[in-house]
């Protein structure tokens, strides 16, 4: 595999069997062993071709980082009498955490900078001392685009513009940490449970827990150094019901299982997840974990000897979380999240193929199927993804407001055309108004501090049609320390309006006036339409004919990313 550079690393493993440093030659060899199927991007032609490690990798690069590792390891108060060789090996000697990333001298360079910072924090809490790195690097800021337009490949460059999504910030703070002899991984979840897209984080390794974090270093919030998640409660106001359905951790060492030690398949008919050798499934280090078996009544295709639990991704597909190999009419998939809607299906020439039914795994592992019935009901749906309670809080604190008018900006005088007495659900509203006189300032007044998404004025001409009006959006919010809030329309001169529209505060997940919409029903994971429809002023869509027990999906036709399946029951969107 070496080929002409098998010199460099039989270098390495000489140069410490002269050493006598038998921890230091196991450390070697653990690199060596385990350098096939490690890989950098060609930086020049991005993304072209790759270079393999064990081609081009030298002695004195491989040498230079174990002595800076061990030395480390051993002189930080913390991690010397508690973290044990083996995670030494995997989790702070590898000189590369992410596939794809340049080969560089990172563990010199933050040796320098972080100028023995756990040593000197000694013996402050280890989460304080962590706490009090990561805060000298508070001005690196989320930006998830920010790959699209430049991917970033060396830890130097991404210093430069201190922007990155959590997949780019987690993998620089385990060049941060690991240089200081603590054992940081990077683990994630290929796609979440509940929601789509997928998420990257840290962990640090200690007192034998797992305490995660978000890579951006987010204190507020439910990952913050918690060292278990609890799969049956966790969520919050602004990211709502959170469930995992695997987490799986990077690792230097390799690890051939499953699909890909299987020499019957090709590569094409094994999901990219279970091609990647460089990872470990630590889903029960994270939460209560439930083996699950799926007996099948019909055989699967000729030749199909694994089937995967797939989670609901963007736009009808199934995204593949873990595989089960087939064992006579049955196949068991080990350690998933619950609370979750899974399909199971197999892999053919890169496309997975749904078999069966889709089913929730509840949290006591009981499976419950969505399989369509030919009784038939009518669903009125009223958005095409979960609100987020955080919003709907906000929403609710427009209850009281008044609508004025003024012909002044400051409105020292004014009329009170309306007031909103029911607590407004995220989506718009479409007020009644008939002013006796022209006014130029209409505005929501609130004690509260409020928040709307949009505002919209209109007015009835001559020929009983409605126009909207054009004006200039003002408000009053930007004095953070004003208990009073306002916000509105300035018209440009006094105009009689016959409705004020306002639309609470949301992420457009809503039906809204005039958007095109279709709905889905799964029919053993594939996606059927039961029709398009066009929304009118309810923000309502009413559906006939629609399969009871059926799980639905509904699209909008215009645009948006954010759609999530569902279940209608007892006149209500159950979300999954």
């Amino acid at each position: 595999m070496a080929g002409e550079n098998k010199v460099e690393l039989i270098k390495v493993l000489e140069y410490y069997k002269n050493q006598n440093n038998k921890e230091k030659l196991k450390a070697a060899k653990f690199l060596i062993s385990n350098l096939p199927n490690n890989y950098s991007y060609d930086t020049i032609n991005l993304y072209k071709s790759v270079i393999k490690d064990i081609k081009v990798i030298k002695s004195d690069f491989l040498i230079n980082n174990i002595n800076l590792a061990y030395n480390s390891w051993k002189t930080n108060p913390y991690a010397r009498d508690s973290v044990s060789f083996n995670h030494f090996c995997e989790y702070i000697l590898p000189y590369r955490h992410i596939q794809g990333k340049a080969i560089e001298n990172w563990r010199d360079f933050f040796i320098k900078k972080n100028q023995n910072h756990f040593k000197d924090s000694y013996p402050m809490s280890f989460t304080k001392a962590c706490d009090s790195l990561f805060i000298q690097y508070k001005e690196y800021k989320f930006d998830y685009w920010i790959i699209y337009k430049r991917p970033i490949l060396k830890f130097k460059d991404f210093m430069k513009i201190k922007r990155g999504n959590c997949a780019i910030k987690s993998w620089f703070n385990a060049y941060l940490v690991n240089a200081e002899g603590i054992p940081m991984v990077i683990d994630f979840v290929p796609a979440w449970g509940t929601r789509e897209g997928d998420h990257q984080w840290n962990a640090l390794l200690y007192g034998g827990k797992t305490l995660y974090f978000e890579s951006f270093w987010e204190s507020g919030n439910n990952w913050f150094y918690n060292p278990k998640i609890n799969n049956n409660r966790f969520e919050d106001d602004w990211s709502g019901k959170i469930r995992l359905p695997k987490i799986y951790r990077h690792t230097f060492s390799t690890h051939i299982e499953g699909p890909i030690s299987d020499n019957r398949l090709k590569i094409e008919d094994i999901p990219p997840l279970f091609r990647d050798i460089k990872k470990i499934d630590v889903s029960d280090s994270y939460f209560k974990a439930i083996n699950v078996e799926i007996k099948f009544t019909k055989a699967p295709p000729k030749n199909t000897y694994y089937l995967y639990l797939s989670v609901l991704g963007v736009n009808k597909k199934w995204v593949p979380v873990q595989w089960g190999k087939i064992t006579g009419n049955k196949v068991i998939f080990n350690k998933m999240g619950t609370d979750i809607v899974y399909q199971p299906g197999y892999y053919k020439s890169g496309t997975i193929i749904p078999f069966g039914n889709p089913f929730h795994l509840d949290h006591n592992g009981n499976q419950r199927e969505f399989m369509a019935e030919g009784k038939r009901h009518e669903v009125i749906i009223k958005r095409k993804y979960p609100e987020k309670k955080g919003l709907l809080k906000e929403a609710k604190l427009l209850k009281g407001t008044l609508i004025q008018a003024s012909n002044r900006k400051d409105f020292k005088n004014f009329t009170i055309l309306r007031k909103i007495n029911f607590e407004p659900e995220l989506r718009p509203y479409d007020i009644k108004i008939n002013p006796k006189n022209k006014y130029r300032y209409y505005r929501l007044y609130s004690k509260n501090k409020i928040t709307v998404k949009k505002i919209e004025l209109f007015y009835e001409n001559l020929e009983g049609k409605e126009v909207s009006l054009k004006g200039d959006f003002i408000s009053n919010s930007s004095n953070e320390t004003d208990s009073i809030t306002w916000k509105g329309i300035d018209l440009g001169s006094p105009q009689y309006i016959s409705k004020f529209r306002f639309t609470s505060p949301n992420n457009l997940n809503h039906v809204f006036v005039g958007g095109n919409y279709e709905l889905f029903y799964a029919d053993e994971g594939s996606f059927i339409s039961l029709g398009k429809k066009k929304a009118d002023s309810s923000c309502e869509l009413k559906f006939d004919n629609v399969p009871k027990r059926a799980l639905l999906y509904l699209k909008c036709l215009d645009g948006g990313r954010q759609e999530r399946i569902f279940e209608y029951r007892n006149g209500k969107q159950i979300w999954y």
